[in-house]
């Protein structure tokens, strides 16, 4: 009797760690595939195509990684009128509660700017104005160097500073904004410089899918021919699926 009495608050306590330790862990890596297509016509045929690709590791530490890319492609009579893609990694750092240290790498390819590739490796630091469960705003600056290949004006290569800015608001457990500012200059030249403004709508579908509403703007000061625009916009609706 003793024994099996001296047992007990054992075998419970075994009980215990084994379905502590049953309880699978969390997986830091939430990614996210996506794709939207518009069709009119009448006057002309237009066709839109819109694909999107998210990946973030966030093992609830002072660490953080993310990467996206996005390629958009549309047509008119069939003809086409926009080719684009951009993509972009991060990792972040915390120090304390409002500063963190980063290194990203951005890139992008638009033949209608005549831009071959744009590849921008930058490392900075930032500062958290607001940072709470519905509001996160952001501010931080980077530097390091572009490389470009132009089908016109060749290949160049800068010593690059950048600075930026973006919020992200919660309005529901299903709904949020994000928005995003960026502005990048090289050294030898700084009229020579890019600038990208994105905000988005997110609204939960299921647990699995999200619809998004997006607006992006992209503006080069300097481009290599007087018919480029120097600025070009897009907004665009895409349908997530999360993996």
């Amino acid at each position: 009797m003793r024994l099996i009495t001296a047992l007990i608050p054992a075998l419970t306590l075994a009980a215990s760690i084994s379905a502590q330790e049953a309880v699978p862990p969390v997986d830091p890596w939430t990614s996210s595939i996506g794709a939207g297509l518009a069709l009119t016509s009448g006057n002309s045929d237009t066709q839109n195509l819109n694909i999107s690709l998210n990946t973030l590791w966030d093992p609830k530490t002072n660490r953080t990684f993310k990467a996206e890319a996005h390629y958009l492609r549309g047509e008119t009579n069939e003809e086409r009128t926009v080719d684009k893609l951009t993509a972009g990694a991060r990792y972040d750092r915390s120090l304390s509660e409002r500063m963190f240290l980063f290194t990203e790498v951005s890139a992008q390819r638009d033949p209608f700017k005549n831009i071959d590739y744009f590849i921008a490796p930058l490392a900075g630091a930032g500062w958290f104005a607001i940072k709470d469960e519905r509001h996160v705003l952001r501010f931080d600056g980077a530097a390091g160097f572009v490389t470009e290949k132009n089908s016109v004006l060749g290949t160049d290569t800068s010593g690059a500073i950048k600075a930026g800015q973006s919020y992200d608001r919660k309005f529901s457990a299903t709904s949020a904004l994000t928005q995003q500012l960026t502005g990048i200059w090289k050294v030898k030249d700084f009229d020579d410089a890019s600038y990208h403004f994105a905000a988005g709508i997110t609204s939960t579908l299921t647990p699995r899918s999200e619809l998004k509403l997006s607006y992006v703007y992209d503006y080069r000061n300097r481009v290599s021919s007087p018919e480029i625009e120097k600025g070009d916009s897009a907004l665009f609706a895409a349908l997530l699926f999360k993996f």
